[in-house]
Order: structure tokens, then C-alpha cells, then sequence
């Protein structure tokens, strides 16, 4: 049971077993859906008859097709039983030990792969992965069994980590070789125990207990460490014995569970994989040959760390999608229940009860109405069927508050069953960038010099400036940032610029004034981004500045989409779609995504590529894009939101550019590049938090934002409400983890007493507040849903990346989780300094953080936590600070007459 579950019974008057267990099956409770009461109850029915009696009790669960008994597949003397120990107090991570039960000449035998670093957690890992394939190449009907998770995902994670045994685990995926027994238990049976846990189990097929000196995986995480500390073979045998009961367990889990298994359920045959293209395996394995030989040639040219580097970035884009693709195959197995907690699926569509469907030229647009869920689906979005990942159509509207979607099929698509999923769909195809990293890395290879800008990326050169020494700032001293910015970009001599761009700083505005100078020089210019929008947004402005200044020039824009186009009646032209990049020699501006540029067609065609919101690019893509350019213009700040990484890569090799050259530093130094150090958004109340929580203290409120403040009355709610700065609103709760009503009925009182109110603007003007001028950020979607429908209609609500890039007046922050218990995912993702960045930062005048206190204590396991969770720490230090200040200045002016608002008019 989840503390949210816990949290609503509670408030529900049932806080017992007793009482659950007491509910009858059709009792509703509020935040929670019907059938979960019913589970808890018949649950917690099977705990108190063994409190009550002692007795042990197991219930078959009813069938449902291809889940519990159905997973099991028929035994095979090949079958292996498969448990890892890792340590996670191990700086990064260790899987020390795999272990394997295999039967061998009528006895089951234990095999044992050891690692105690990060070198020999490779060779051990590669020395499981062929001990499997090896035995399962001998019984082709064999299966590798686990309990739970962890095992799958640790292989999942070391083949991309180490670049090695990719192939091997993905026919382990693919072929369902793999066996999780937690899943037949959770889908078949219910038992009288309070956890499902392996250990657990064994109360059922082990009665006599474990032996050994190692019971639980926490006291192997502390017996290991100790032999770190100290050695000894005594010490690991301990360990290995505990290793080995886990897979011998596993064994005797499966037989007890073989047991139970009806007689007619089905026995589980695995996926039908068509054949093999025999063709498409030799072009695979060529490619590999050439990837290797590559790899091979760059190391034995010289042995240099940037080098290392190029060889794990050449597989960069084939590890990044392969939890796409693995993540796509898992949620066809995915339940109901299951797909709806997914945020990145929408759930149970069924057909709308008055609407119905309309043609639309050769298609036919079908209305569907969805149950209240989490999701990320947006409108132009081409899902799957979770079923049978099949083409549901593209996406046409979509009403989160009407809980209705419109999908538009082909006619070749059949319809759409009631009850289905929509998935993402794979991976958006990479292949020109992964040839546009080779052809740069062969460039490499031979010894040329044609795409010097992205070698001193990769080297970490100092920026090369065309008669400036190596080592000077790139901004002389006393010259205003954006004019030393111009002035270096001049003087780029097939190098790169970094150029820094804080909250408000003006880096759209320096970039576009950049690139009309460029242009007005000849030169021919790229602009790229991750997003159409950044590209957009950077284009207008050069579009207007240009305009102002009676230039004209020409331009085009790549967009795979209607959606995506600038749509500007400008100089600059949208290209919609085709194979084609749609440049010709005639176009002096190119703007598009990485896919344009990295195309062969574009090699060395540009001048300059200005790379925007650079933070959030990576390093990979920086090279495919480079090799379009002489020099490169990287746009961004790396500690605003970073790139979104789905895999796991070695080295530095899943970095953004950003964090690759600057290396943990939050500032870029003075001889590197640009930093952008006057906010002309925030006021010095919030931009003094955000220059020395972040900023190293280079930021400085711009001298006219002093003026902005909110005119509003404070005492309608003292503990938010302030003129200017940072507040930090306490608010209690329990059991919450990524929505919570308190919060937002705590924070809707304090929306409702600015709404009406007014603010002044840095030029001395008034305008009243209403909707538009308040934003309201959580990092949850299911908080943004519950706030949307507690807050006034035209409320600006969403996460901190729909608004990266707008601003408001006033912004008020909803944590939504209760403690540390309650984290849906990890401590990086909430306490996340780049996120609350972000989201004060949005603020003119007022940020308030709304978030229970016990937050902030939060136990933590590396200093880099400690790290992270110190930042809202500092939040809430710094606006106490700010509230004590305001009150003393509020008594003294009542005792002097003065009034208590001095920024009232």
C-alpha cells in the first residue's frame, strides 16, 4: 500500500488492518478508485486471519490473458536463477557480484562473477551476459528467472555504460528470455504476507528460514563495504553464501509457484520474432566492423582523453534509443491499471456518447472520451496501441479538462477498440546523426583539420580569436557583455563562443543582434536549437531588427511540421516536410534542428552555427551539427533545465556541450566565453537569491527593476505576501506524492489576494493583476491538473519546462510531496537546483514556494544530495531572512508614521 493510499484511508476514519479489512467490497473512498479499495480490503483481510491465527494463506487471483500463472513458461533443464548484489555507496553505482543457479550433471550449481571496480564490473558483466547466451545457445528452450526488477534494468544499464554486450541483451529482451517471478506473483495470487517481497515468499516454499550470517540486501551493502575497508576472504564468502541462497530461492520460488499454476493456464511461448533479414543482420554487422575499426584507429593515433571521448560518443545515438524501443515492447505488457499510472501513455479511450466520427478527406477523425490521468500527450502527437503497437492516428485535440481526445486514422488504419492505450512512438530516426558523428570521427581518423570548431569543443580548447591572445578575456574589461559578444564573434577564427545567458539576462536579444552584424558582414549563418520554438522565438527577433533597420536578406526554415513553421511574413521562408533540406546557395540564414544540419549536403556550407538553449543539446548532437560550420555559437545556460537523456552513456559522453566544457563550473570563466550579468527581469530582492544560489554572485539586477514591486496589501496573507522577493509558505500533509490538495487550497488563497490587486512595472507604471500575471508552477502534472481545477478559469499553470522562458510578476511554486518517503522518483528531480532556478526566476517581483517543511529533512546518501536539497534549504533561509527584514522595516515606519508599503502610490 502506498502512503497516498495510506493518507486517503486515514482520512477516510480507517486506520487499522482491522478496520480495511472489516470494508465492504463496494465501499467508496474519496481520492481513491473502486477496485483499489476492493484489493486493499481483500488484502488486508488475509493479514488479520494470520495475526489472528498464525496461519499462512495464499488465494488464486482470477486469470487474465498473458499475466500471472500465463508468464510462467515450461521448466527447461537449461533454466538458469539469476540474482545481482550492487553497492550504492560505491560513487556511482557498483554491481559486484552476479550470480547464477544452473543445473550441471543433475545438481544445481552456483556461479559466481565478481567485480570491485568500475574496470572489472565490465569483464564480470561480460563474463554473466556469455555464460547466459552460451547455455541458452545449448538449450534453446531455457529461461534466465529473477525476482523483480533490479537484474533487467542493471543489464539494460551496463550494456549502454559499457558499450558492450548490447547485441547479446537485446536478443535476452526480445526473445522473452527473461522471467520476472514478482510479476506472477503480484498478477496471480494474493497472500497473507505484508509484503511481496522474495523474502516474504519464502514463508510459503522455505519454512525453515534462510541460514547464513547475511539475511537481508542491506546487510550485504554493509558487509561489503567493510571488506572494502578492511579485506578479507571471509567477508565476500559471507556474501557469496547470501548471493547464492537469493538464486536457489529464486529456484524454489519458481517450482512452488509451478505448484500452485492451474492445470490449464497456458503455459508463456515468448514474442514470434519474424526471421532475421538476413540482409539487414550483414548490413548490421558491417556497420559494427567499420564502428570498430574506427573506434580502434582514433585510440591508436593517440591516446588522449578527448579521443576516449569521440570513441563513446560514436554510439551515442543507438544507446539513447534503446529505452525508447524498450520501453515501447514493456508497456504492451503493460495492464490497465498499470498503462493508466503511466504519464507518458493516455489510458482507457473509449468511444465519446454523443459525438461521432466525421470524415475529413480520406480520413475519418474519431472523438474518444479518457478517465482523469497523468499524461505528456500533446496535440500533432502519432501514438501506438499499447496491444498491438499498432498506428493510432495523429492526435487532432486534446481536452485534459474534458478528459476528450480527437484521432485522425488513414484509411488503411483500422478502428480503435474501447479500452485501448496510446504509447509513444519509438525513437525519432538518427541516422544522418549518427553519420554526420562518423564522418566527423573518420575526419579525426586520417588527420584532417576540416571541422576545427568541434575538435576544440571536444579538446576543451580556450576560444580562438583572430589577434587576440590565448587567455584574455573574451570581454574586454569595462565593455558593455552583448558588444564583446558582437565584437569576439567578429574575430572567430574557426573556433567556438560560449555565451551564457541567465534568467532575463537578454540572450535572445544578443544573439539576434549578433547575427544581423554577421549578416551585414556576408557571412552566412545556421540558427539550431532542440526545439522549433527556440528557433522560432530567436528568428522573430532577428526578423524585427533587421526590419528596423530597412535590411532584408534571405532566409529559409526547415520544419518537419504545420505546427512547427515560423509563419512570419518576413524575409526568412518556412520549408515544410520533403527529403530534401530545401537550402539553397542562395539562402544567407538556415535555420532548423540538428537533422537539417547534420545532413552530408550542408557539410562546411556556413560561417556560423548559433546553437540556442544549448544547455539542453547534446554533446553528440553538437558534433553532427558542427560539421556544417567554420565556427560554432553555443547559446544557453547549463543551469537552467538541462537536455532530457534517456540512456546511459560512458565517460562524459551523455553530457550536454554546456556541461562538457565547463565542468561543473556554473559560470563560463571570463577567457572561455560570454557571461550575460545584468537580469532585466527580476527585482534585486529575487535576483539576489537566484546571483548567489546559483550564479557564483556574477548576476545584478539591472538598476530600473527596483521600481517593479506588488501593491497589495500583506496582511490579507503575511505568510505569502510580500512587495518584492522570496517567501516560503509551510503547508502540512501527509502521504502525498505528486499531488496534494492542501497545497493547492493553501496556495489558491493566496492566488485569490493578488488577483484585483496591482503591480508596478520598471518603468514606473501600474497594472492591475489578473490571471495572465500569476504563474503557477509544481513539478508534477498531477499537481498542474488538480491546481488548474482548484484555481480560477484562465489560470497560467504548468511544470517549470512549459514556462522556461516566460515571465510574470508573481510566481507561486507547489512542491506537492510530503517527505522524503513519498518521492515518486528520485531526490535529483525535485530538489533539482536547475528547476528551482528556473522557476523563481520566471517571478518580476514575488516567488513563493508553497511545500511541507519536512522537505527539507530529508535523509541523503551522497554529498551531492546533500548538495541539492541544501538549495531549498537556502530558499527558505533566504526568505525568512527577507520576512524578518520587511517586518522590522514595518515597525519602524508605524512608529515613525511612515507608511508601511513604501512603494504604494
Amino acid at each position: 500500500m502506498g502512503r497516498s493510499h495510506r493518507s486517503a484511508l486515514r482520512q477516510a476514519g480507517i486506520d487499522s488492518i482491522g478496520a480495511l479489512a472489516a470494508l465492504p467490497g463496494d465501499t467508496k473512498i474519496p481520492g481513491m478508485q473502486a477496485g483499489t479499495v476492493a484489493k486493499l480490503s481483500a488484502q488486508a483481510r488475509l493479514q488479520a486471519h494470520q495475526r489472528q491465527t498464525g496461519e499462512g494463506r495464499i488465494e488464486r487471483l482470477e486469470a487474465v490473458p498473458g499475466r500471472g500463472f500465463a508468464r510462467l513458461p515450461q521448466p527447461d533443464e537449461g533454466d538458469m536463477f539469476f540474482d545481482m548484489e550492487g553497492d550504492p555507496l560505491f560513487e556511482g553505482g557498483l554491481e559486484y557480484l552476479f550470480g547464477l543457479v544452473a543445473l550441471d550433471q543433475g545438481e544445481d550449481r552456483f556461479h559466481a562473477f565478481w567485480a570491485h571496480d568500475r574496470e572489472n564490473e565490465k569483464i564480470a558483466f561480460e563474463q554473466a551476459i556469455d555464460f547466459m547466451t552460451a547455455r541458452l545457445a545449448r538449450h534453446p528452450l531455457a529461461h534466465i528467472y529473477h525476482y523483480a526488477s533490479y537484474e533487467e534494468t542493471a543489464l539494460k544499464r551496463l550494456a549502454m555504460y559499457h558499450g558492450t554486450r548490447e547485441q547479446e541483451v537485446d536478443d535476452l529482451l526480445r526473445g522473452d528470455r527473461l522471467v520476472d517471478l514478482y510479476k506472477v506473483v503480484a498478477e496471480a495470487i494474493r497472500t497473507s504476507e505484508p509484503r511481496y517481497s522474495i523474502k516474504n515468499m519464502e514463508a510459503f516454499y522455505l519454512p525453515g528460514g534462510r541460514q547464513g550470517a547475511v539475511k537481508t540486501a542491506g546487510d550485504s551493502i554493509v558487509i561489503y563495504e567493510r571488506w572494502r575497508r578492511v579485506g578479507g576472504d571471509a567477508l565476500l564468502a559471507e556474501i557469496a553464501d547470501y548471493n547464492e541462497i537469493d538464486c536457489r530461492s529464486t529456484r524454489l520460488c519458481r517450482d512452488w509457484l509451478l505448484s500452485l499454476r492451474p492445470n490449464d493456464a497456458p503455459w508463456f511461448t515468448g514474442r514470434t520474432l519474424a526471421p532475421a533479414d538476413p540482409v539487414k543482420v550483414a548490413a548490421r554487422e558491417e556497420a559494427d566492423e567499420r564502428t570498430r575499426q574506427l573506434a580502434q584507429a582514433l585510440i591508436a593515433a593517440e591516446e588522449a582523453p578527448w579521443r576516449r571521448l569521440l570513441v563513446d560518443l560514436l554510439e551515442f545515438h543507438r544507446r539513447e534509443a534503446k529505452p525508447s524501443w524498450w520501453a515501447m515492447f514493456a508497456r504492451q505488457e503493460m495492464d490497465a491499471d498499470a498503462l493508466l499510472d503511466d504519464a507518458e501513455c493516455l489510458a482507457d479511450l473509449q468511444p465519446h456518447p454523443t459525438l461521432r466520427p466525421w470524415a475529413d478527406k480520406k480520413s475519418v477523425v474519431y472523438p474518444f472520451t479518457f478517465p482523469p490521468q497523468d499524461f505528456k500527450m500533446k496535440v500533432g502527437d502519432k501514438p501506438l496501441r499499447s496491444g498491438t503497437l499498432e498506428p493510432a492516428g495523429e492526435i487532432m485535440s486534446l481536452d485534459e479538462d474534458a478528459g476528450m481526445i480527437e484521432l485522425k486514422l488513414g484509411p488503411s488504419r483500422s478502428t480503435i477498440e474501447p479500452g485501448t492505450a496510446l504509447i509513444p512512438e519509438g525513437p525519432v530516426g538518427d541516422k544522418v546523426l549518427r553519420a554526420a558523428v562518423h564522418r566527423y570521427a573518420q575526419s579525426v581518423a586520417i588527420g584532417e583539420k576540416r571541422y576545427a570548431a568541434v575538435t576544440a569543443i571536444l579538446r576543451r580548447e580556450r576560444p580562438k580569436l583572430a589577434v587576440r591572445a590565448s587567455g584574455q578575456a573574451i570581454v574586454p574589461e569595462g565593455m558593455d557583455a552583448t558588444d564583446g559578444a558582437i565584437e569576439a564573434l567578429s574575430l572567430l577564427d574557426d573556433s567556438y563562443l560560449l555565451v551564457q545567458g541567465p534568467p532575463g539576462a537578454g540572450k535572445t536579444y544578443t544573439s539576434a543582434e549578433a547575427i544581423v552584424a554577421l549578416l551585414a558582414a556576408g557571412k552566412r549563418i545556421g540558427v539550431a536549437s532542440n526545439s522549433h520554438k527556440a528557433i522560432n522565438n530567436l528568428l522573430k527577433d532577428v526578423e524585427a531588427k533587421t526590419s528596423a533597420r530597412g535590411l532584408r536578406y534571405r532566409g529559409m526554415k526547415k520544419s518537419s511540421r504545420e505546427d512547427q513553421i515560423l509563419g512570419s511574413d518576413g524575409w526568412i521562408d518556412d520549408v515544410v516536410g520533403g527529403s530534401g533540406s530545401g537550402v539553397s546557395p542562395h539562402h544567407q540564414l538556415v535555420a532548423g534542428t540538428a537533422w537539417l544540419f547534420a545532413r552530408e549536403d550542408l557539410d562546411s556550407a556556413l560561417d556560423y552555427l548559433f546553437v540556442d538553449e544549448a544547455g539542453q543539446v547534446s554533446l553528440a548532437n553538437i558534433i553532427a551539427m558542427g560539421t556544417a560550420a567554420r565556427n560554432i555559437v553555443l547559446v544557453g545556460d547549463q543551469m537552467q533545465l538541462s537536455q532530457p537523456i534517456k540512456g546511459t552513456h560512458p565517460g562524459g559522453s551523455g553530457r550536454s556541450a554546456l556541461e562538457h566544457l565547463l565542468e561543473g563550473h556554473a559560470t563560463v570563466p571570463t577567457d572561455q566565453g560570454v557571461f550575460l550579468p545584468i537580469s532585466r527581469r527580476m527585482h534585486p530582492d529575487l535576483c539576489g537569491f537566484i546571483s548567489s544560489a546559483v550564479y557564483e554572485g556574477r548576476l545584478e539586477a539591472e538598476a530600473t527593476t527596483t521600481r517593479q514591486c506588488i501593491n497589495v496589501d500583506v496582511a490579507a496573507d503575511p505568510a505569502a505576501l510580500a512587495a518584492t522577493g522570496l517567501r516560503f509558505v509551510e503547508v502540512d500533509h501527509d502521504g502525498r506524492t505528486q499531488r496534494s490538495p492542501e497545497e493547492a487550497e493553501r496556495l489558491a488563497i493566496t492566488y485569490r489576494a493578488l488577483l484585483g490587486t496591482s503591480w508596478t512595472d520598471r518603468h514606473g507604471e501600474r497594472h492591475e493583476i489578473g490571471t495572465q500575471d500569476i504563474l503557477v508552477v509544481s513539478p508534477y502534472n498531477m499537481q498542474v491538473e488538480l491546481l488548474r481545477r482548484t484555481l480560477p478559469e484562465g489560470a497560467r499553470v504548468g511544470t517549470v519546462d512549459k514556462f522556461q522562458g516566460q515571465e510574470a510578476p508573481v510566481v507561486l511554486i507547489s512542491m506537492a510531496t510530503s517527505s522524503g518517503d513519498d518521492l515518486p522518483r528520485n531526490i535529483e528531480f525535485l530538489y533539482s537546483r536547475n528547476r528551482l532556478n528556473v522557476a523563481i526566476s520566471r517571478a518580476r517581483c514575488l516567488a513563493v514556494i508553497f511545500a511541507n517543511a519536512r522537505l527539507l529533512e530529508i535523509p541523503c546518501s551522497t554529498i551531492a544530495q546533500m548538495e541539492l536539497v541544501d538549495g531549498l534549504c537556502w530558499a527558505k533561509q533566504f526568505a525568512n531572512k527577507q520576512r524578518n527584514e520587511t517586518r522590522t522595516s514595518v515597525a519602524i515606519r508605524s512608529v515613525t508614521g511612515l507608511p508601511a508599503n513604501p512603494t504604494a502610490k
